[in-house]
């Protein structure tokens, strides 16, 4: 039999419940809650306290099912608020005891090294310990330890930020949410730092110049007028409210003043702002065609509109009157796009460089030069440089910088 030195939240709020229900008052009124929640606040300060998994899950299921309960009948914020804190904090307890225990990391699957072991667990004394012995499944092992990963200070504001404006929530679905946050931003950093350390004694390259700072006031010292064959670049879309609109007019501007004459400034944009695309592009530039960049089986679902997107623009204007290149093969405006999400492993952003070099491939000739305003994680400058052709970037963000920088040393040069 189990002998837990952990207070029984059934019992106690059962307990709650009948001294409750025999008396005229009705349960939503002050002093009726005021107890089941000392109850559940003694219940939460023993879950430090837990020692073996067998107590951690069973606390957290029955929190889940008070949970459960407490939605059907309607209780008050403040309770289930007390419900679902003592849920989380059992489960990062449950975390805590995963990570110590070797023998149960990696799924339920059996650990060699521990096979011959008797688990621990008072109920579990005569089987292997495997998690499905220990009746935790691989998701709740998997968000337990994610959660318990969470450093502490950042685990108690969090519940702290819940209680002040998300009362009600369930907190293990955020706190899970939050775990993955803060191990994405870990590795952010770590590549940061990394890619900085690689940039800093990388060697100039006559052919690719990447740089850092703003388009609209760097350019112009690096690129002289009318020598762009190509601009080929990925700005921040345009938003209702008109955000971005001037960063996009002064997108032409530089554009007119660096590209050749009849060559092209292609520009991803969102279908929802392509009115006011156009309109910013065109204040300086010719408008001469949209392509269609099609990723069939990743659409975007835009729910308000109940449409399922496959295909991102690509839109084309010219300095003056286009000029092809002749000896080219047509251009087709419908391109196989490989920048689906599944694939932004440098910048939320990021593009594909099999797309990037279609439009390269098909607009430019080798030796020519192509420029990206809006670096980002430098796909265009992979590309340009896999078939030949020069470039000048740039971004605004120090990290895009370091970080194409860091990608281009691994691109082989034809």
């Amino acid at each position: 039999m189990r002998n837990s030195k952990v207070p029984d939240v059934w019992k106690l709020w059962a307990r709650e419940m009948s001294e409750i229900s025999t008396k005229v008052v009705p349960f939503h009124q002050v002093d009726s809650e005021t107890r089941l929640l000392q109850a559940f606040e003694r219940v939460r300060s023993e879950i430090a306290h837990i020692e073996t998994i067998e107590d951690a899950v069973h606390l957290r299921s029955q929190a889940e099912a008070l949970r459960v309960y407490a939605l059907r009948v309607k209780f008050s914020r403040e309770v289930l608020d007390q419900i679902a804190e003592t849920k989380v904090r059992a489960e990062r307890r449950l975390g805590e005891l995963l990570v110590a225990r070797p023998e149960t990391r990696g799924g339920d699957r059996k650990s060699d090294e521990f096979r011959d072991q008797r688990s621990t667990d008072s109920t579990f004394d005569s089987l292997p310990p495997t998690l499905q012995n220990l009746g935790v499944s691989k998701f709740l092992s998997s968000r337990s330890q994610i959660i318990a990963n969470i450093p502490e200070d950042l685990f108690e504001e969090r519940i702290r930020l819940n209680q002040k404006h998300d009362r009600g929530k369930d907190l293990s679905a955020e706190m899970f949410s939050y775990a993955k946050y803060l191990a994405r931003e870990q590795e952010r950093e770590e590549r940061r730092r990394e890619a900085a350390a690689r940039a800093a004694v990388i060697s100039p390259n006559e052919k690719i110049r990447i740089i850092h700072g703003d388009f609209r006031e760097i350019l112009a010292e690096v690129v002289p007028a009318g020598t762009a064959s190509l601009i080929l670049t990925d700005p921040p879309y345009l938003r209702k409210d008109g955000t971005f609109f001037d960063l996009w007019t002064s997108l032409s501007l530089v554009a007119e003043r660096i590209l050749k004459p009849g060559k092209l400034l292609v520009c991803y944009t969102g279908t929802y702002c392509l009115d006011r695309s156009m309109e910013a592009l065109g204040s300086h530039l010719r408008y001469v065609w949209a392509s269609a960049v099609v990723y069939p089986n990743f659409a975007d679902t835009i729910h308000a509109l109940r449409i399922k997107n496959y295909f991102k623009l690509a839109l084309l204007y010219s300095k003056g009157t286009y000029e092809p290149l002749m000896k080219q093969f047509w251009f087709k405006d419908l391109v196989e796009g490989d920048g689906y999400s599944g694939l932004k492993t440098f910048h939320p952003w990021q593009q594909g460089v099999k797309e990037a070099e279609t439009l390269i491939e098909s607009l430019t000739e080798e030796g020519d030069l192509v420029v990206d305003p809006c670096l980002g994680s430098g796909t265009v400058a992979v590309a340009a440089k896999k078939l030949n052709r020069r470039f000048v970037g740039c971004d605004i963000d120090e990290h895009c910088v370091n970080e194409t920088l860091k990608r281009l040393e691994d691109v082989k040069t034809p």
